[in-house]
């Protein structure tokens, strides 16, 4: 018995050494809290909400790329470079930033990993080298990028759909922005650029293109990765 309870706690020590969130910003339904890497600089955040439509809506909000620049907070551009699969996509994003500091660009690898009836997480992280060697055209224009390229991130969404029909969304990320940005400022921008996004995602969700969306369930109910029909 000793041994087993022994074993359950080093299982558990990294959980609770991971459990030191602070609560940064508290409003409108929207959580944000920040914690800090022991590797870095830079904290990590996590904002929170739910609302009140279904995670197949919220999901198809994601899976609509090129409409990020819509909602998203300081995207100007932003797409798919590749799908290898129905449930991985390569994408970019090209954030703004105030003057006089550089632009940042973004290329990404996702992947969705379906859990059970009603979860997805959305598994991100930072693939700077995708285009380095690739004649795509919008390779080109990203090698050309006169900002910088983040050479480090990654994160993960979390998309569960409770059982009023409402869906909660999780956002976890660290990244490392590069530059001469300072630590300061990249801290506070976690705080108000994750608030300011979910903001806009809570707008922007319940556009018409996006209500019939349907993922692919097996018999049983069992997510399964992509949609059943694509609208927009």
């Amino acid at each position: 018995m000793k041994k087993t309870w022994y074993g359950l706690l080093l299982c558990l020590l990294p959980l609770m050494a991971a459990a030191d969130w602070d609560l940064e910003k508290d409003k409108d339904g929207i959580r944000v809290y920040t914690q800090a890497v022991k590797t870095s600089a830079i904290r990590r955040f996590k904002v929170e909400m739910t609302l009140p439509v279904t995670l197949d809506r919220v999901l198809a909000v994601f899976d609509d790329f090129k409409r990020y620049p819509e909602w998203k907070f300081k995207v100007n551009r932003s797409g798919v470079l590749a799908q290898p699969d129905e449930s991985s996509w390569y994408h970019y994003q090209d954030l703004s930033m105030p003057f006089p500091l550089e632009d940042r660009m973004f290329v990404m690898r996702s992947r969705l990993l379906p859990q059970g009836r009603n979860k997805v997480v959305i598994e991100t992280r930072a693939t700077p080298e995708y285009c380095r060697k690739r004649q795509q055209k919008i390779c080109a224009a990203i090698n050309r990028f006169d900002g910088l390229l983040v050479q480090e991130a990654q994160g993960r969404h979390e998309l569960e759909q409770l059982a009023n029909g409402s869906t909660r969304i999780t956002w976890i990320q660290h990244a490392e922005p590069g530059g001469s940005l300072p630590d300061w400022l990249v801290n506070a921008l976690l705080v108000d650029g994750p608030w300011e996004t979910f903001k806009g995602l809570r707008a922007y969700v319940d556009q018409p293109r996006y209500r019939e969306a349907r993922l692919k369930r097996d018999a049983s109910g069992v997510l399964l990765g992509g949609f059943e029909k694509v609208t927009w």
